[in-house]
């Protein structure tokens, strides 16, 4: 593995304006780590919603376009366990157990997408992001080698999640500095669990205006649209 620098990862993901740019560097950098295929997934918990992704990827076209065709994303078991973890997952063969994960697992190897690991990334409350490598080639790193890889990819998953965060949520996410009051909080929380004001009335034992008074306070500290997205932003900036 050449050697990789984490200055200009740094400075390449910071001067970064869109997620096309975004797109061509993380190429550039997986390939400089070994890799000719990547990809990440940034998801917003949305509660009540559907979750919300932002996905950018250097896998093949055909399997970007067979990956969606055949709802992969439902049962793939790399996504299952980073989602229930922290640690990164180096893909083998027992990931990809029953009928229809082998079948993922064979289409993907027909596509060059062969061998890989994936990492998850909680920095914030309600953002998550998986950042996977691939290649057609086995991973023969071992011992210190091996850390030193995932030691380097963690990094760069990282600070590939803040560039993503920076460039997507830009202008849709409030100020860090926004602050809910104890009340507000609670109004919000239980809005996120999908109570309606005036069964948030009856819980804090406050009357059904009171709590749209306080929502109507939460949608307006932070910037939302409606309820729901207040619940999201709150979240993501670790208010709930």
């Amino acid at each position: 593995m050449p050697p990789v620098s984490l200055h200009e990862w740094f400075e390449a993901l910071q001067s970064a304006r869109s997620s096309n740019e975004l797109r061509v560097i993380a190429a550039r950098l997986s390939n400089q780590l070994g890799f000719e295929h990547f990809a990440y997934a940034l998801k917003i918990a949305v509660p009540l919603t559907q979750q919300n992704h932002h996905v950018f990827s250097g896998f093949p076209e055909g399997w970007q376009r067979r990956y969606v065709e055949s709802d992969y994303f439902t049962i793939d078991p790399v996504l299952h366990e980073t989602a229930n973890g922290l640690l990164p997952v180096i893909w083998q063969d027992r990931h990809f157990k029953g009928e229809r994960c082998g079948e993922f697992w064979e289409d993907a190897r027909s596509h060059g997408v062969c061998h890989g690991l994936s990492l998850p990334v909680r920095e914030k409350p309600g953002l998550s992001g998986v950042f996977s490598l691939a290649r057609d080639r086995a991973l023969e790193h071992q011992g210190p080698e091996l850390a030193a890889l995932l030691g380097n990819v963690q990094m760069f998953a990282i600070l590939l999640h803040e560039a993503v965060c920076r460039v997507e949520l830009q202008g849709r996410l409030p100020d860090a500095s926004v602050q809910l009051t104890a009340r507000e909080r609670e109004c919000l929380q239980w809005t996120g669990d999908g109570k309606t004001a005036w069964e948030i009335g009856q819980i804090l034992q406050i009357s059904e205006r009171t709590a749209v008074f306080h929502l109507n306070n939460c949608v307006s500290k932070l910037g939302a649209a409606n309820r729901i997205q207040a619940v999201v932003r709150a979240m993501s900036l670790g208010l709930l």
